[in-house]
């Protein structure tokens, strides 16, 4: 895959992704801009934001907004994560100057209704509910807070902070100060050709103008001690158990260390599976991710479970972790993980959304989104001594966090 990156005059960086055999084109306009931004006093800011930007604009309201996705079977959405906020539409590429015009419409002129504003809470504390009744979230959601020695804007979101510390004006204020050129990326992806990426981009977002500013934000260590979060949940048959270790954040400079993290996540999780779910017979759903931000990360093991079989499942994962630590990646099972990355990039490859999101998390967060079309090569390249090394130095068995979600 070629990505072609230009600069606008405003500042805005458009990268293309050019697949002209695929029928979809995915338009993301993403911007630096995420959970960690907004302080301990405004926690829910940046999701409450993103929800405004489709309660219409001044040329058009919400439900005009819902009439051309639908003549146009245009699919958007938005994700609000804790450095980065994205816009999405995915079209067929015959209509991708509607959509477009629509999202670009969306992002640059938002109304900021008071109505809408007081309407939008009910949405968006129902979605937290949500992830709060769900035990994979609750897990997802706190883990950051059980590993890192600074909280602030990696708490989940709270219902009261929202309904009582974010104002319609809070809203505003951020949009006018992140959402600019400079502190955004366009990427387009699927079957267009680049010239017209780039024509359609000047056309509705070249005379997009506000005065660059960026959020600061400081780098996350990890805590000095093993930290443990006990949940209760009695209304609740199943227990999550989930065990995780930070990492530093990732740049461009260090972007073979983000696809040596991936494979080592995929070498412990098919060992997770094994023991856990296989051998043990203790659980449906173990796995382990990796999430790596420009200020931090962390790679974390989560099984749900009976609550009588949690504390067997939690002994398997530190003994997991303890011998990935110490122990050697075998090559058979290194070219296995290997081959099954492979696999995934090439079908990401042929989802233009999936495409899209990656380029532009590449973009904000590590510095440049061409390094994507870097990655299958970076995957032929891994070496399991390399590995071994990389896995012990981020691994430390005294200084982990653990998050037991239980009705006991």
């Amino acid at each position: 895959m070629k990505i072609h990156k230009r600069t606008l005059d405003n500042g805005l960086r458009v990268l293309i992704a050019q697949k002209e055999s695929l029928e979809s084109v995915s338009i993301v306009i993403g911007v630096n801009f995420g959970s960690v931004d907004v302080g301990r006093n405004h926690e829910g800011l940046a999701h409450y934001l993103e929800h405004m930007l489709f309660k219409g604009t001044k040329k058009r309201s919400w439900s005009q907004i819902n009439e051309i996705t639908r003549k146009y079977n245009i699919f958007y959405n938005a994700e609000t994560d804790y450095e980065t906020t994205m816009y999405e539409a995915q079209v067929y590429r015959r209509y991708t100057e509607n959509a477009m015009e629509l999202i670009s419409d969306m992002f640059r002129h938002p109304k900021f209704s008071r109505k809408e504003f007081k309407h939008e809470l009910g949405p968006i504390t129902h979605e937290i509910a949500m992830r709060k009744e769900d035990p994979n979230s609750i897990v997802y959601d706190n883990m950051p807070r059980a590993l890192f020695k600074k909280s602030k804007g990696i708490m989940p979101e709270s219902i009261s902070s929202l309904e009582h510390n974010v104002s319609l004006q809070n809203i505003i204020d951020a949009y006018e100060t992140y959402y600019n050129p400079g502190n955004s990326v366009m990427v387009i992806s699927g079957g267009i050709s680049a010239e017209y990426g780039v024509e359609l981009a000047k056309k509705y977002m070249g005379d997009f103008e506000r005065k660059l500013s960026s959020p600061k934000r400081d780098r996350l260590f990890p805590n000095n001690n093993t930290r443990r979060i006990k949940m209760k949940r009695k209304d609740t048959e199943r227990g999550e158990v989930a065990i995780g270790f930070g990492c530093h954040g990732i740049d461009a400079s260090k972007l073979q260390e983000y696809v040596s993290m991936r494979a080592i996540a995929s070498i412990l999780n098919n060992r997770l599976y094994d023991q856990v779910r296989e051998i043990h017979g203790l659980s449906y759903d173990p796995s382990v991710e990796y999430n790596a931000y420009g200020t931090f990360g962390y790679i974390s093991a989560s099984a749900g479970g009976s609550p009588s079989k949690l504390n067997k499942i939690r002994q398997i994962m530190l003994q997991e972790f303890q011998k990935l630590k110490s122990g050697k990646i075998k090559s058979e099972e290194l070219e296995n993980v290997k081959r099954g990355l492979e696999i995934k990039y090439a079908m990401d490859t042929d989802d233009t959304m999936e495409t899209a999101t990656k380029i532009t998390e590449m973009e904000l967060m590590y510095g440049d989104g061409r390094m994507y079309a870097k990655i299958p090569q970076m995957i032929k390249e891994l070496d399991a001594k390399r590995l071994s090394r990389l896995a012990s130095s981020y691994i430390f068995m005294k200084r982990y966090g653990m998050i037991t979600l239980s009705r006991e």
